[in-house]
Protein backbone atom coordinates (compact mmCIF):
# COMPACT_ATOMS: atom_id res chain seq x y z
CA UNK A 1 0.00 0.00 0.00
CA UNK A 2 2.95 2.34 0.61
CA UNK A 3 3.96 1.84 -3.00
CA UNK A 4 0.45 2.77 -4.11
CA UNK A 5 0.54 5.93 -2.00
CA UNK A 6 3.88 6.92 -3.48
CA UNK A 7 2.61 6.31 -6.99
CA UNK A 8 -0.56 8.31 -6.32
CA UNK A 9 1.50 11.15 -4.82
CA UNK A 10 3.83 11.25 -7.82
CA UNK A 11 0.93 11.19 -10.26
CA UNK A 12 -0.93 13.88 -8.33
CA UNK A 13 2.16 16.08 -8.17
CA UNK A 14 2.72 15.59 -11.87
CA UNK A 15 -0.89 16.46 -12.62
CA UNK A 16 -0.81 19.52 -10.36
CA UNK A 17 2.47 20.61 -11.96
CA UNK A 18 0.98 20.43 -15.44
CA UNK A 19 -2.11 22.36 -14.33
CA UNK A 20 -0.01 25.00 -12.56
CA UNK A 21 2.25 25.46 -15.57
CA UNK A 22 -0.69 25.76 -17.94
CA UNK A 23 -2.50 28.12 -15.56
CA UNK A 24 0.60 30.26 -15.05
CA UNK A 25 1.17 30.48 -18.79
CA UNK A 26 -2.41 31.55 -19.37
CA UNK A 27 -2.23 34.19 -16.63
CA UNK A 28 1.17 35.47 -17.77
CA UNK A 29 0.26 35.66 -21.45
CA UNK A 30 -3.10 37.28 -20.73
CA UNK A 31 -1.59 39.85 -18.37
CA UNK A 32 1.33 40.58 -20.69
CA UNK A 33 -1.06 41.09 -23.60
CA UNK A 34 -3.25 43.44 -21.56
CA UNK A 35 -0.32 45.48 -20.19
CA UNK A 36 1.36 45.68 -23.59
CA UNK A 37 -1.88 46.78 -25.25
CA UNK A 38 -2.32 49.46 -22.58
CA UNK A 39 1.27 50.61 -23.09
CA UNK A 40 0.79 50.69 -26.88
CA UNK A 41 -2.45 52.67 -26.57
CA UNK A 42 -0.67 55.31 -24.50
CA UNK A 43 2.20 55.34 -26.97
CA UNK A 44 -0.19 55.76 -29.91
CA UNK A 45 -1.93 58.63 -28.16
CA UNK A 46 1.44 60.41 -27.77
CA UNK A 47 2.16 59.85 -31.45
CA UNK A 48 -1.15 61.33 -32.54
CA UNK A 49 -0.75 64.34 -30.26
CA UNK A 50 2.82 64.92 -31.41
CA UNK A 51 1.85 64.68 -35.09
CA UNK A 52 -0.55 67.58 -34.57
CA UNK A 53 2.38 69.99 -33.87
CA UNK A 54 4.59 68.91 -36.77
CA UNK A 55 4.53 71.58 -39.52
CA UNK A 56 5.92 72.04 -43.00
CA UNK A 57 6.92 75.35 -44.57
CA UNK A 58 8.40 75.63 -48.04
CA UNK A 59 9.66 72.03 -48.02
CA UNK A 60 11.01 72.25 -44.48
CA UNK A 61 9.55 70.03 -41.70
CA UNK A 62 9.64 71.49 -38.21
CA UNK A 63 8.17 70.75 -34.79
CA UNK A 64 6.56 73.47 -32.71
CA UNK A 65 8.87 73.48 -29.74
CA UNK A 66 6.66 75.85 -27.76
CA UNK A 67 3.81 73.39 -27.46
CA UNK A 68 3.21 71.85 -24.03
CA UNK A 69 3.53 68.37 -25.52
CA UNK A 70 7.24 68.95 -26.12
CA UNK A 71 7.96 69.22 -22.40
CA UNK A 72 7.84 65.41 -22.08
CA UNK A 73 10.47 65.01 -24.80
CA UNK A 74 12.84 67.86 -23.73
CA UNK A 75 14.32 66.34 -20.61
CA UNK A 76 17.33 64.12 -21.13
CA UNK A 77 16.04 61.47 -18.71
CA UNK A 78 12.39 61.70 -19.57
CA UNK A 79 12.14 58.26 -21.10
CA UNK A 80 10.12 59.54 -24.08
CA UNK A 81 11.62 60.00 -27.56
CA UNK A 82 10.52 60.98 -31.04
CA UNK A 83 12.02 61.37 -34.46
CA UNK A 84 10.52 62.80 -37.68
CA UNK A 85 11.78 61.33 -40.94
CA UNK A 86 11.18 62.40 -44.50
CA UNK A 87 10.04 59.95 -47.15
CA UNK A 88 13.64 59.40 -48.23
CA UNK A 89 14.52 58.29 -44.67
CA UNK A 90 16.50 61.39 -43.68
CA UNK A 91 15.87 62.80 -40.21
CA UNK A 92 13.95 66.07 -40.20
CA UNK A 93 13.60 66.55 -36.46
CA UNK A 94 14.34 64.69 -33.24
CA UNK A 95 13.62 65.10 -29.55
CA UNK A 96 16.36 66.47 -27.30
CA UNK A 97 15.97 63.35 -25.12
CA UNK A 98 17.58 61.25 -27.90
CA UNK A 99 20.85 63.10 -27.35
CA UNK A 100 21.87 62.63 -30.97
CA UNK A 101 20.73 59.00 -31.11
CA UNK A 102 18.42 57.49 -33.69
CA UNK A 103 15.25 55.39 -33.72
CA UNK A 104 15.57 52.67 -36.34
CA UNK A 105 12.64 51.87 -38.59
CA UNK A 106 11.50 48.39 -39.72
CA UNK A 107 11.03 47.73 -43.43
CA UNK A 108 7.30 48.36 -43.90
CA UNK A 109 4.89 50.83 -45.49
CA UNK A 110 3.28 51.83 -42.15
CA UNK A 111 -0.24 51.48 -43.53
CA UNK A 112 -1.27 49.77 -40.29
CA UNK A 113 -0.30 50.61 -36.70
CA UNK A 114 3.06 49.02 -35.95
CA UNK A 115 4.76 48.45 -32.60
CA UNK A 116 8.21 47.02 -31.98
CA UNK A 117 10.92 46.77 -29.35
CA UNK A 118 14.36 48.22 -29.83
CA UNK A 119 17.40 49.45 -27.94
CA UNK A 120 18.89 52.92 -28.16
CA UNK A 121 22.57 53.54 -28.63
CA UNK A 122 22.68 54.25 -24.88
CA UNK A 123 21.49 50.69 -24.26
CA UNK A 124 18.04 51.73 -23.06
CA UNK A 125 15.25 49.31 -24.01
CA UNK A 126 12.24 51.08 -25.47
CA UNK A 127 9.04 50.27 -27.33
CA UNK A 128 8.28 52.30 -30.43
CA UNK A 129 5.50 53.03 -32.88
CA UNK A 130 5.43 54.92 -36.18
CA UNK A 131 2.86 57.04 -38.01
CA UNK A 132 3.00 58.08 -41.66
CA UNK A 133 1.24 61.43 -42.18
CA UNK A 134 1.28 64.83 -43.90
CA UNK A 135 2.52 67.69 -41.66
CA UNK A 136 0.10 70.63 -41.76
CA UNK A 137 1.36 73.93 -43.25
CA UNK A 138 2.93 76.44 -40.92
CA UNK A 139 0.83 79.16 -42.56
CA UNK A 140 -2.58 78.16 -43.79
CA UNK A 141 -2.43 80.92 -46.39
CA UNK A 142 0.60 79.38 -48.05
CA UNK A 143 -0.44 75.86 -49.00
CA UNK A 144 2.51 73.88 -50.49
CA UNK A 145 2.15 72.87 -54.13
CA UNK A 146 3.32 69.36 -53.31
CA UNK A 147 2.55 68.35 -49.68
CA UNK A 148 5.34 66.46 -47.99
CA UNK A 149 4.95 62.99 -46.43
CA UNK A 150 6.64 62.36 -43.10
CA UNK A 151 7.09 59.41 -40.74
CA UNK A 152 6.83 60.13 -37.04
CA UNK A 153 8.52 57.58 -34.75
CA UNK A 154 7.71 57.78 -31.03
CA UNK A 155 9.33 55.55 -28.40
CA UNK A 156 9.02 55.20 -24.64
CA UNK A 157 11.08 53.47 -21.99
CA UNK A 158 9.60 50.02 -21.34
CA UNK A 159 11.50 49.43 -18.09
CA UNK A 160 8.38 49.60 -15.94
CA UNK A 161 6.50 47.26 -18.29
CA UNK A 162 9.33 44.71 -18.29
CA UNK A 163 9.68 45.01 -14.54
CA UNK A 164 5.97 44.38 -14.02
CA UNK A 165 6.06 41.31 -16.28
CA UNK A 166 9.17 39.98 -14.54
CA UNK A 167 7.55 40.48 -11.16
CA UNK A 168 4.45 38.66 -12.38
CA UNK A 169 6.56 35.74 -13.71
CA UNK A 170 8.44 35.49 -10.39
CA UNK A 171 5.21 35.56 -8.41
CA UNK A 172 3.62 32.86 -10.56
CA UNK A 173 6.74 30.70 -10.36
CA UNK A 174 7.09 31.17 -6.61
CA UNK A 175 3.44 30.52 -5.87
CA UNK A 176 3.50 27.43 -8.11
CA UNK A 177 6.55 26.03 -6.33
CA UNK A 178 4.94 26.77 -2.97
CA UNK A 179 1.76 24.97 -4.01
CA UNK A 180 3.79 21.97 -5.18
CA UNK A 181 5.77 21.94 -1.94
CA UNK A 182 2.63 22.09 0.19
CA UNK A 183 0.99 19.46 -2.01
CA UNK A 184 3.97 17.18 -1.55
CA UNK A 185 3.66 17.58 2.24
CA UNK A 186 -0.11 17.38 2.63
CA UNK A 187 -1.08 14.80 0.00
CA UNK A 188 0.81 11.84 1.55
CA UNK A 189 -0.81 12.56 4.92
CA UNK A 190 -4.25 12.81 3.34
CA UNK A 191 -3.70 9.65 1.32
CA UNK A 192 -2.54 7.78 4.40
CA UNK A 193 -5.62 8.87 6.31
CA UNK A 194 -8.09 8.30 3.47
CA UNK A 195 -6.56 4.98 2.40
CA UNK A 196 -6.40 3.61 5.93
CA UNK A 197 -9.66 1.64 5.46
CA UNK A 198 -8.24 0.24 2.23
CA UNK A 199 -5.08 -0.74 4.10
CA UNK A 200 -7.22 -2.61 6.59
CA UNK A 201 -9.05 -4.40 3.79
CA UNK A 202 -5.72 -5.38 2.24
CA UNK A 203 -4.37 -6.70 5.55
CA UNK A 204 -7.54 -8.67 6.18
CA UNK A 205 -7.54 -10.05 2.63
CA UNK A 206 -3.93 -11.11 3.02
CA UNK A 207 -4.82 -13.14 6.09
CA UNK A 208 -7.69 -15.03 4.42
CA UNK A 209 -6.90 -18.66 3.63
CA UNK A 210 -8.94 -21.68 2.62
CA UNK A 211 -9.56 -22.35 6.32
CA UNK A 212 -10.83 -18.83 7.07
CA UNK A 213 -13.32 -18.32 4.24
CA UNK A 214 -16.08 -17.85 6.83
CA UNK A 215 -14.63 -14.45 7.78
CA UNK A 216 -16.20 -11.34 6.28
CA UNK A 217 -15.04 -7.80 5.60
CA UNK A 218 -16.56 -5.00 7.67
CA UNK A 219 -19.05 -2.84 5.78
CA UNK A 220 -19.97 -0.35 8.51
CA UNK A 221 -17.89 2.76 9.03
CA UNK A 222 -16.28 2.53 5.59
CA UNK A 223 -16.22 5.43 3.12
CA UNK A 224 -18.97 5.36 0.53
CA UNK A 225 -16.45 4.39 -2.17
CA UNK A 226 -15.23 1.30 -0.29
CA UNK A 227 -18.52 -0.02 1.05
CA UNK A 228 -19.59 -1.56 -2.33
CA UNK A 229 -16.12 -3.11 -2.72
CA UNK A 230 -16.36 -4.68 0.74
CA UNK A 231 -19.82 -6.03 -0.10
CA UNK A 232 -18.59 -7.53 -3.37
CA UNK A 233 -15.63 -9.12 -1.57
CA UNK A 234 -18.02 -10.63 0.97
CA UNK A 235 -20.10 -12.02 -1.89
CA UNK A 236 -16.95 -13.49 -3.39
CA UNK A 237 -15.98 -15.05 -0.06
CA UNK A 238 -19.47 -16.52 0.22
CA UNK A 239 -19.18 -18.10 -3.22
CA UNK A 240 -15.68 -19.38 -2.45
CA UNK A 241 -16.84 -20.79 0.87
CA UNK A 242 -19.74 -22.52 -0.85
CA UNK A 243 -17.47 -23.88 -3.59
CA UNK A 244 -14.88 -25.13 -1.09
CA UNK A 245 -17.58 -26.70 1.06
CA UNK A 246 -19.06 -28.37 -2.00
CA UNK A 247 -15.69 -29.75 -3.07
CA UNK A 248 -14.92 -31.00 0.45
CA UNK A 249 -18.34 -32.62 0.62
CA UNK A 250 -17.79 -34.08 -2.85
CA UNK A 251 -14.47 -35.58 -1.78
CA UNK A 252 -16.00 -36.98 1.41
CA UNK A 253 -18.95 -38.39 -0.50
CA UNK A 254 -16.72 -39.94 -3.14
CA UNK A 255 -14.49 -41.55 -0.53
CA UNK A 256 -17.53 -42.81 1.35
CA UNK A 257 -19.20 -44.08 -1.83
CA UNK A 258 -16.13 -46.00 -3.00
CA UNK A 259 -15.24 -47.39 0.40
CA UNK A 260 -17.86 -50.18 0.28
CA UNK A 261 -17.18 -51.44 -3.29
CA UNK A 262 -13.42 -51.28 -2.72
CA UNK A 263 -13.84 -53.26 0.51
CA UNK A 264 -15.94 -55.83 -1.37
CA UNK A 265 -13.33 -56.12 -4.11
CA UNK A 266 -10.59 -56.57 -1.53
CA UNK A 267 -12.61 -59.24 0.29
CA UNK A 268 -13.29 -61.15 -2.93
CA UNK A 269 -9.62 -60.93 -3.94
CA UNK A 270 -8.41 -62.14 -0.52
CA UNK A 271 -10.83 -65.07 -0.54
CA UNK A 272 -9.80 -66.04 -4.06
CA UNK A 273 -6.13 -65.98 -3.06
CA UNK A 274 -6.70 -67.87 0.19
CA UNK A 275 -8.98 -70.58 -1.19
CA UNK A 276 -8.47 -70.65 -4.95
CA UNK A 277 -10.10 -74.06 -5.21
CA UNK A 278 -13.40 -72.58 -3.96
CA UNK A 279 -13.41 -69.79 -6.54
CA UNK A 280 -16.72 -69.81 -8.45
CA UNK A 281 -18.12 -67.99 -11.40
CA UNK A 282 -20.26 -65.93 -8.99
CA UNK A 283 -17.07 -64.38 -7.68
CA UNK A 284 -16.19 -63.08 -11.12
CA UNK A 285 -19.76 -61.86 -11.60
CA UNK A 286 -19.60 -59.96 -8.32
CA UNK A 287 -16.24 -58.42 -9.23
CA UNK A 288 -17.58 -57.35 -12.62
CA UNK A 289 -20.76 -55.88 -11.08
CA UNK A 290 -18.72 -53.87 -8.57
CA UNK A 291 -16.35 -52.63 -11.30
CA UNK A 292 -19.27 -51.66 -13.51
CA UNK A 293 -20.90 -49.77 -10.62
CA UNK A 294 -17.68 -47.87 -9.92
CA UNK A 295 -17.27 -47.15 -13.63
CA UNK A 296 -20.84 -45.84 -13.75
CA UNK A 297 -20.16 -43.48 -10.84
CA UNK A 298 -16.94 -42.19 -12.43
CA UNK A 299 -18.60 -41.67 -15.81
CA UNK A 300 -21.47 -39.74 -14.29
CA UNK A 301 -19.10 -37.59 -12.24
CA UNK A 302 -17.13 -36.80 -15.38
CA UNK A 303 -20.31 -35.85 -17.25
CA UNK A 304 -21.38 -33.57 -14.39
CA UNK A 305 -17.92 -31.96 -14.28
CA UNK A 306 -17.92 -31.38 -18.04
CA UNK A 307 -21.38 -29.83 -17.82
CA UNK A 308 -20.30 -27.62 -14.89
CA UNK A 309 -17.39 -26.31 -16.95
CA UNK A 310 -19.52 -25.77 -20.06
CA UNK A 311 -17.60 -28.38 -22.06
CA UNK A 312 -20.64 -30.25 -23.34
CA UNK A 313 -21.10 -29.93 -27.10
CA UNK A 314 -24.68 -28.88 -27.82
CA UNK A 315 -26.56 -29.15 -31.09
CA UNK A 316 -30.12 -27.88 -31.46
CA UNK A 317 -32.48 -30.18 -33.37
CA UNK A 318 -36.26 -30.68 -33.44
CA UNK A 319 -37.18 -33.42 -30.93
CA UNK A 320 -40.63 -35.04 -31.01
CA UNK A 321 -41.35 -35.69 -27.33
CA UNK A 322 -43.79 -38.57 -27.79
CA UNK A 323 -41.22 -40.49 -29.80
CA UNK A 324 -38.49 -39.64 -27.28
CA UNK A 325 -40.65 -40.81 -24.38
CA UNK A 326 -41.42 -44.07 -26.15
CA UNK A 327 -37.70 -44.69 -26.67
CA UNK A 328 -36.90 -43.96 -23.01
CA UNK A 329 -39.74 -46.09 -21.61
CA UNK A 330 -38.87 -49.20 -23.61
CA UNK A 331 -35.82 -50.26 -21.48
CA UNK A 332 -37.86 -49.65 -18.31
CA UNK A 333 -40.73 -52.01 -19.19
CA UNK A 334 -39.33 -55.01 -17.30
CA UNK A 335 -38.78 -53.05 -14.09
CA UNK A 336 -42.18 -51.40 -14.43
CA UNK A 337 -43.81 -54.82 -14.72
CA UNK A 338 -41.86 -56.20 -11.71
CA UNK A 339 -43.03 -53.34 -9.49
CA UNK A 340 -46.56 -53.38 -10.94
CA UNK A 341 -46.33 -49.74 -12.00
CA UNK A 342 -48.14 -47.95 -14.80
CA UNK A 343 -47.43 -44.86 -16.88
CA UNK A 344 -50.15 -42.25 -17.31
CA UNK A 345 -49.03 -40.06 -20.21
CA UNK A 346 -50.70 -36.77 -21.09
CA UNK A 347 -49.12 -34.92 -24.02
CA UNK A 348 -50.43 -32.28 -26.44
CA UNK A 349 -51.27 -33.43 -29.95
CA UNK A 350 -48.13 -31.76 -31.31
CA UNK A 351 -45.33 -31.63 -28.76
CA UNK A 352 -41.99 -30.81 -30.39
CA UNK A 353 -39.00 -29.09 -28.76
CA UNK A 354 -35.89 -27.67 -30.38
CA UNK A 355 -33.07 -28.95 -28.19
CA UNK A 356 -30.01 -31.17 -28.01
CA UNK A 357 -31.52 -34.67 -28.39
CA UNK A 358 -28.74 -36.48 -26.50
CA UNK A 359 -28.90 -34.32 -23.35
CA UNK A 360 -32.69 -34.08 -23.43
CA UNK A 361 -32.95 -37.87 -23.62
CA UNK A 362 -30.50 -38.20 -20.71
CA UNK A 363 -32.63 -35.83 -18.62
CA UNK A 364 -35.88 -37.66 -19.34
CA UNK A 365 -34.18 -41.03 -18.74
CA UNK A 366 -32.96 -39.96 -15.30
CA UNK A 367 -36.36 -38.56 -14.35
CA UNK A 368 -38.21 -41.71 -15.32
CA UNK A 369 -35.53 -43.97 -13.85
CA UNK A 370 -35.85 -42.13 -10.55
CA UNK A 371 -39.64 -42.42 -10.65
CA UNK A 372 -39.56 -46.15 -11.40
CA UNK A 373 -36.95 -46.81 -8.69
CA UNK A 374 -38.64 -44.95 -5.86
CA UNK A 375 -42.37 -45.16 -6.68
CA UNK A 376 -44.59 -47.11 -4.34
CA UNK A 377 -45.33 -50.56 -5.76
CA UNK A 378 -48.62 -50.75 -7.65
CA UNK A 379 -48.83 -46.97 -8.09
CA UNK A 380 -49.00 -44.88 -11.24
CA UNK A 381 -46.31 -42.61 -12.64
CA UNK A 382 -47.84 -39.53 -14.22
CA UNK A 383 -46.00 -37.98 -17.18
CA UNK A 384 -47.52 -34.71 -18.29
CA UNK A 385 -46.35 -32.37 -21.02
CA UNK A 386 -47.62 -28.88 -21.83
CA UNK A 387 -46.65 -26.11 -24.24
CA UNK A 388 -47.82 -22.51 -24.08
CA UNK A 389 -46.58 -19.11 -25.27
CA UNK A 390 -43.34 -20.52 -26.64
CA UNK A 391 -42.48 -22.45 -23.47
CA UNK A 392 -42.94 -26.06 -22.41
CA UNK A 393 -43.28 -28.01 -19.17
CA UNK A 394 -42.58 -31.70 -18.66
CA UNK A 395 -43.60 -33.04 -15.23
CA UNK A 396 -42.95 -36.55 -13.89
CA UNK A 397 -45.01 -37.23 -10.75
CA UNK A 398 -44.97 -40.36 -8.61
CA UNK A 399 -45.87 -41.49 -5.10
CA UNK A 400 -42.88 -41.80 -2.75
CA UNK A 401 -42.34 -43.23 0.70
CA UNK A 402 -40.33 -41.86 3.63
CA UNK A 403 -39.60 -38.60 1.84
CA UNK A 404 -40.33 -35.35 3.65
CA UNK A 405 -40.46 -31.71 2.58
CA UNK A 406 -37.06 -31.12 4.19
CA UNK A 407 -35.53 -33.76 1.91
CA UNK A 408 -36.60 -32.04 -1.32
CA UNK A 409 -33.70 -29.49 -1.43
CA UNK A 410 -31.22 -32.38 -1.18
CA UNK A 411 -32.56 -34.31 -4.16
CA UNK A 412 -30.12 -32.61 -6.56
CA UNK A 413 -27.07 -33.01 -4.31
CA UNK A 414 -24.46 -35.48 -5.46
CA UNK A 415 -24.50 -38.86 -3.67
CA UNK A 416 -27.48 -37.87 -1.52
CA UNK A 417 -29.91 -40.68 -0.81
CA UNK A 418 -32.62 -41.02 1.75
CA UNK A 419 -30.96 -44.25 2.87
CA UNK A 420 -28.84 -43.32 5.89
CA UNK A 421 -26.08 -45.76 4.92
CA UNK A 422 -25.65 -43.95 1.56
CA UNK A 423 -23.83 -46.92 0.11
CA UNK A 424 -24.52 -50.08 -1.80
CA UNK A 425 -27.25 -50.63 -4.31
CA UNK A 426 -27.39 -49.88 -7.97
CA UNK A 427 -28.03 -46.15 -7.60
CA UNK A 428 -25.28 -43.78 -6.49
CA UNK A 429 -27.32 -40.62 -6.05
CA UNK A 430 -26.02 -38.98 -9.24
CA UNK A 431 -29.00 -39.26 -11.57
CA UNK A 432 -30.88 -36.11 -10.55
CA UNK A 433 -27.72 -33.97 -10.16
CA UNK A 434 -26.71 -35.03 -13.67
CA UNK A 435 -30.20 -34.23 -14.98
CA UNK A 436 -30.09 -30.75 -13.45
CA UNK A 437 -26.58 -30.10 -14.83
CA UNK A 438 -27.76 -31.03 -18.33
CA UNK A 439 -30.96 -28.99 -17.91
CA UNK A 440 -28.98 -25.90 -16.94
CA UNK A 441 -26.69 -26.38 -19.94
CA UNK A 442 -29.76 -26.44 -22.18
CA UNK A 443 -31.17 -23.31 -20.57
CA UNK A 444 -33.95 -25.21 -18.75
CA UNK A 445 -35.04 -25.28 -15.13
CA UNK A 446 -35.44 -28.55 -13.21
CA UNK A 447 -37.31 -28.29 -9.92
CA UNK A 448 -38.82 -30.65 -7.38
CA UNK A 449 -41.96 -30.32 -5.25
CA UNK A 450 -43.65 -32.62 -2.73
CA UNK A 451 -47.36 -32.26 -2.02
CA UNK A 452 -49.27 -33.35 1.02
CA UNK A 453 -50.20 -36.68 -0.55
CA UNK A 454 -46.54 -37.79 -0.69
CA UNK A 455 -46.43 -37.29 -4.44
CA UNK A 456 -43.09 -36.03 -5.76
CA UNK A 457 -43.18 -33.94 -8.93
CA UNK A 458 -40.00 -33.32 -10.93
CA UNK A 459 -40.70 -30.53 -13.41
CA UNK A 460 -38.55 -29.62 -16.43
CA UNK A 461 -39.41 -26.28 -18.03
CA UNK A 462 -37.93 -24.01 -20.66
CA UNK A 463 -38.29 -22.50 -24.11
CA UNK A 464 -39.52 -24.48 -27.09
CA UNK A 465 -36.65 -22.93 -29.06
CA UNK A 466 -33.06 -23.77 -28.27
CA UNK A 467 -31.50 -21.24 -25.86
CA UNK A 468 -28.39 -22.95 -24.63
CA UNK A 469 -26.60 -21.56 -21.59
CA UNK A 470 -22.96 -20.44 -22.08
CA UNK A 471 -22.27 -20.35 -18.35
CA UNK A 472 -21.22 -23.43 -16.35
CA UNK A 473 -24.06 -25.18 -14.67
CA UNK A 474 -24.50 -25.55 -10.95
CA UNK A 475 -25.70 -28.87 -9.60
CA UNK A 476 -25.72 -28.39 -5.86
CA UNK A 477 -28.76 -26.25 -5.17
CA UNK A 478 -32.39 -26.92 -5.76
Amino acid sequence: MKTIRRQLTRRLLLGVSVLLILGALVVYVTTRTALTRQFDDALRAKTTALASIVEQDKGVIDVDGTDEIMREFDAKNSGSFFQVRREDGSVAAASPSLQGGSLSLPQTNFDQPLYWNLKLTTGLAVRATALKFQPHPANDANQPAAPLQAILVVAADRHNLDQALTTLALMLTGSGLLVLFLTGLIVPMLLQRELAPLDQLAVQAQCITAESLASRFATEGLPGELAPISSRLNDLLQRLQTAFARERQFSDDLAHEFRTPIAELRSLAELALKWPQNRSIDTDRNVLAIALQMEKIINRLLMIARSDMGLVNLEGQPVEMKSLLSTVCRPLEERVAERQLSFQISFPTAFEIESDPTLLRAIVTNLLDNAVEYSQSGSAVEIKGESKDGNFTLAVTNTVQELHAGDVPHLFERFWRKDASRSGGEHAGLGLPLARAFATSLGYALTATLNGEARLSLKLSGSLKAKFCSQPASTTTS
